[in-house]
This record gives C-alpha cells, sequence and structure tokens, in this order.
C-alpha cells in the first residue's frame, strides 16, 4: 500500500531574510551556535545577536558598494562563516562557498571565475591571498575573520570585528541601505563550484527560492525539532550540510554546535552532548566499528547481543528500554542521540536497524547539488529499508532508460536507470556555461542527476551507484561497485575500499578489483602477503552471496587512507 508523506507543519520562508527574521522573533535569547574559541573555551551566540550581527555586516558591506556582489567565504566551520553567508544573501549578493582543502592555485582559479570582489576567511587563508593578490583582478577585499584592529600592513577594511563595528555606526546613524533592500529571490544568491579538478568543476547557480524550498522539505520530513542540539560535523560550503542542517536547524530552533576538528570528533561530542547528527556513509560506518570495538574490549559482546533480544521483545509490548540498557553504549556519543540524517553516499541499510537497537534512528536520504540539495528522504513517518525515501513536497522523481538507438523512456517499477527530477528547488543553472546547462536536462525539463536507481511500486526511492562509475562488461552487464562496497564495508578487516575495474596481466576484459585500506590495528605483526591472505579469505565469503558477474576477482591493497573530499568521499578517479 502507498505510504504518503507526513503532513507539513511548518510554512514555507519567503526569503532566507524571512527565514533569519522568524528564527530571531520566535527563538530570541535561545543559543544559536556554541563553538571552541581560539582559546579552546566555549563561545555561544543567541538568536537575537546573530540577527543583529547580519544586519551590522550587511550594512557594512553596503556601504562599500558590495551589497550585490559575488562574495566569497573560505574557512573552518564558525559562526563567521554564517554570519557572512546570511549578510551577502539577505542584502542580494551571491554568495561564493569555497573548499578550505583546496589549494592554493585553485582557490585563485576559482575566485577569478567567480568574479568575486571580496572574500571573507581565516587568517592562515587571508595571508596567502594577499601575497597573490595582483594575480585576483576582480578582488578588491580581503575580510580577516581573525585579524586584530591597527594590526601592522592591516587596513580597517580587512579587520573582521572592525568591520561590524562599522556596521553598528552606520546603522545607528540612520543608514538603511541593506536593512530596506529588495531583491528578486528567484535571481541566483549562491554559486557553489562541484567537486573536481579546477577545469572540471562547474559552478552550480541556487536562487533563495530554491533553498527555502529545500529548507520546507527537509524540516518537515525529518524528525528534528525546536530544542535539538544538533552536531555540526560537515563542511559548511557542502549544501547537505549549509541547507538542511544549517538553515533548517536555524528555522526550527535548534542549537547548532561546530565541531572544530575530526581529530577530536568522539571528545567534542561528548561536550556538546547532541541530539542529532548531520553525516555522511562513512562517518556512520566509522562511528558503528567504533562502538563495536569498545563493546569487544569490554568482553561484552554476549551481554550487549543478549540485551538487544531482549529490548527488541520488550518493544513489541510497547516498552522501550533501550535508552537505559544500552546508556554505557550510547555514552560514547554523548548520551542524549536520537537521531541521525545521513546522505551523501550510498550507506549500508543494515546500518538503520544497527543504530536503532541501541535507541538511535538513522534516516537515509538522497540529494546533490543541483538541487539544492534535496530530492529524497525517508520520512519519519513510514521507513522503508534499503530506500532512500519518496520525492520530497511537490518534487517529481522519475527513472529514465536509454535504449540502443538513444532513445529515452520512463522506466517502470524496480527497473534501474537514471535518476531524473522536475522541482522547485533544482538549480537555475551553471554559471557561465549554456552547453553544460542544456546537457544536463532532458526535452521535458527533468534534471539528469547521473545517479542510477529505480524506484518501487510506493514510489519509494533506491540507489544503485553513479552513472560514470559503472562497470559495464563485455557481456553487457552492468556493475555498480557501489553495490559491492556496502558488502566490503561489513568485514571489519577493511577500513576503506574501492571496487573498480582494472587490467589485468593474460586477462581479455577488465577484472572487477578491490582496492582496500585495512585496519592495520586488527591486523598486527603480519606482512603484506599475511594481510592480503586474510582479506580475499573474507571476501571469498562475499563473493558467496553475489552473483557470478559482480564477484571480486583481484585485490589491491594500499598503505594509505584514500585522498578524500572534505565531506568524507573517496575521490575515485585518483584511485
Amino acid at each position: 500500500m502507498k505510504r504518503h508523506l507526513p503532513k507539513p507543519q511548518i510554512d514555507k520562508f519567503a526569503s532566507i531574510r524571512d527565514l533569519l527574521d522568524y528564527a530571531a522573533s520566535s527563538y530570541g535569547d535561545r543559543i544559536l551556535y556554541r563553538y571552541f574559541t581560539q582559546g579552546s573555551e566555549i563561545g555561544e551566540i543567541s538568536y537575537r545577536e546573530f540577527r543583529s550581527q547580519v544586519d551590522s555586516l550587511g550594512t557594512a558591506l553596503a556601504a562599500r558598494g558590495l551589497r550585490t556582489s559575488k562574495i566569497a567565504v573560505l574557512s573552518e566551520s564558525r559562526p563567521e562563516w554564517m554570519l557572512t553567508f546570511f549578510a551577502v544573501v539577505c542584502g542580494g549578493g551571491v554568495i561564493v562557498p569555497m573548499d578550505k582543502e583546496l589549494q592554493e592555485d585553485q582557490i585563485c582559479n576559482f575566485l577569478d571565475r567567480a568574479g568575486a570582489e571580496a572574500i571573507f576567511c581565516s587568517h592562515r587563508y587571508a595571508e596567502k591571498l594577499k601575497a597573490r593578490r595582483e594575480e585576483l583582478t576582480s578582488l578588491r577585499y580581503i575580510f580577516d575573520f581573525d585579524g586584530v584592529p591597527g594590526a601592522e600592513g592591516e587596513s580597517d577594511d580587512e579587520d573582521f570585528s572592525h568591520l561590524l563595528l562599522k556596521g553598528d555606526l552606520l546603522i545607528s546613524d540612520g543608514y538603511v541601505e541593506y536593512t530596506k533592500a529588495r531583491f528578486d529571490t528567484s535571481k541566483p544568491c549562491t554559486l557553489l563550484f562541484t567537486s573536481g579538478t579546477t577545469g572540471t568543476s562547474k559552478g552550480v547557480l541556487l536562487s533563495q527560492d530554491n533553498l527555502t524550498a529545500c529548507v520546507y522539505h527537509s524540516l518537515n520530513m525529518v524528525n528534528i525539532h525546536r530544542g535539538d542540539v544538533l552536531f555540526s560535523v560537515l563542511p559548511l560550503h557542502h549544501t547537505y550540510e549549509l541547507v538542511c542542517g544549517q538553515l533548517g536547524g536555524l528555522g526550527i530552533g535548534t542549537t547548532i554546535c561546530f565541531n572544530n576538528s575530526l581529530k577530536y570528533f568522539l571528545r567534542n561530542v561528548k561536550i556538546f552532548q547532541p541530539t542529532a547528527m548531520i553525516l555522511v556513509p562513512l562517518f556512520l560506518t566509522t562511528i558503528y566499528k567504533k562502538i563495536c570495538e569498545e563493546i569487544h574490549k569490554k568482553g561484552k559482546d554476549g551481554t550487549v547481543k543478549k540485551a538487544i533480544s531482549v529490548t527488541k521483545a520488550l518493544r513489541k509490548a510497547k516498552i522501550d528500554l533501550r535508552g537505559m540498557v544500552f546508556s554505557e553504549v550510547t555514552s560514547a556519543l554523548g548520551g542524549k542521540l536520537k537521531n541521525i540524517i545521513c546522505g551523501g553516499a550510498p550507506m549500508d541499510p543494515e546500518l538503520v536497524d544497527r543504530f536503532d537497537e541501541f535507541g538511535i534512528k538513522v534516516c537515509q536520504g538522497y540529494g546533490i547539488s543541483e538541487c539544492s540539495p534535496l530530492v529524497c528522504v525517508v520520512p519519519y513517518t513510514a521507513m522503508k529499508f534499503g530506500s532512500v525515501g519518496l520525492p520530497a513536497y511537490g518534487t517529481q522523481v522519475k527513472i529514465v532508460q536509454t535504449d540502443e538507438s538513444e532513445r529515452e523512456q520512463d522506466a517502470p517499477p524496480y527497473a534501474v536507470g537514471e535518476i531524473c527530477v522536475k522541482s522547485e528547488q533544482v538549480m537555475l543553472g551553471y554559471y557561465e556555461d549554456d552547453d553544460a546547462t542544456a546537457a544536463a536536462f532532458n526535452n521535458e525539463g527533468y534534471f539528469r542527476t547521473g545517479d542510477y536507481g529505480y524506484l518501487d511500486e510506493d514510489g519509494y526511492l533506491y540507489i544503485t551507484g553513479r552513472k560514470k562509475n559503472i562497470i559495464i562488461l563485455s557481456n553487457g552487464k552492468n556493475v555498480y561497485p557501489e553495490e559491492i562496497e556496502e558488502s566490503l564495508y561489513k568485514i571489519d578487516l577493511i577500513k576503506e575500499c574501492v571496487v573498480l575495474a582494472r587490467k589485468q596481466e593474460g586477462a581479455e576484459d577488465d577484472v572487477i578489483t578491490a582496492v582496500i585500506y585495512p585496519d592495520y590495528e586488527k591486523l598486527p605483526d603480519l606482512n603484506d602477503e599475511e594481510v592480503v591472505s586474510a582479506i580475499k579469505a573474507e571476501i571469498t565469503k562475499v563473493n558467496k552471496q553475489l552473483p557470478v558477474f559482480k564477484q571480486i576477482r583481484n585485490v589491491e591493497l594500499r598503505k594509505t587512507e584514500f585522498e578524500k573530499t572534505t565531506t568524507q568521499k573517496i575521490i575515485r578517479y585518483k584511485v
């Protein structure tokens, strides 16, 4: 029987400024952000304070002729990053979020391509950009989040705190160009560069209408509420964290806590004690493995297994004791965690059940930057195993197959094809690239995601893999490497892996190969040959569960982790 979306409880915001005004008036003195200061103490800022600072910064920018300009932001996750985002967008400008892991040349290239007139950044980036300022022909200002007023060689205009002060003074003097500004919310407000090499990255243009549509969908389909404490782990330049996490969290009245280092993730979780997190699958897998390791170290495998069996039986009688029984297990995650929203890459669906056994609900979703990013999410009212959910409100998703003559046709339920989307959150297009924009849409106006999957009879979406990652065998069969990788990640000896096709000496066809970065802590005192042997023994068990054409025929060992994006996605083309 078809399952319907939950009834919307929150109205759509007319603009990002409308969202900000609503949050400030509704939540006032509630803490919006908690974060580590430079002295490793914890700082706080309320909704009302943040709203006031947005006007101050926006006013200072308007006074410099930057209200409608393209302005970049480049730093670690911190309140100043989000302050810059709101100040730019709420004035009718275009924000250009930058990946903090980019190389200097890439940063300069993107600034030049965007035509950014200013950049807000942490001190370490500011120093590097100042040294190359002559190369950046459009850049007028470099605003340093960590600048010290009056520092040698630094003008007042480049100090962030001084900029806020000037904005305050201008508002006091009656300057209203920023606070009274009007603009078209259907025009671009965000320019995001996709991951890839400098030359192949495309600039995704999103409007305020795109972003507010996505906020509306996420707030009404995900089980996060006012008063929740949201732990921010993913980089802010990524649409998943920026829109679903930050804008969505602000719209519902959460307190958002910034993680300052992946190295100290578990320590920081215990400090902030979140009730909810937004993660990618690699984080989720790592967390679960660490939980299992701790259980094993304490010799409590049998005890926990029995407790899971007992609590499952009690839940059938509507008695839920998971919070009490597994308090020692969940204390490693702060002790209050109830909800995890997971997206950004394929995920092992069994993790949903594994976390549920401890009383933590994992909600899977699917999105892409070009869709702001939300396309589907498993509604908290009607979860389905293995699915990434139902299309968001008003979103049309269909599966398109291409026949031998290159003609497209709609696929029936359960047939695999390219996922195509039509909705109000789909991008305006690619920046200064009409050809790429045209190629991204079919003749019915659906956006081609480049992802493959299928829909079931109830309209739930299932992802099989990226179109560009598909391995096409000589017999015409398609192999989706992400599906095989899900099985490999269940092997404790494997920390990271990539499945691909490799040329092998003596073989006519490409061979399905697993490139493995082992968990060497679990393989002490073994040489490379013994490590490969141990992993191959486990992969043999996996192969028995796979069709012959999908089975892994070759294993390659890595000594170091795979290179990843800041959202912890393995960069496959570098493998």
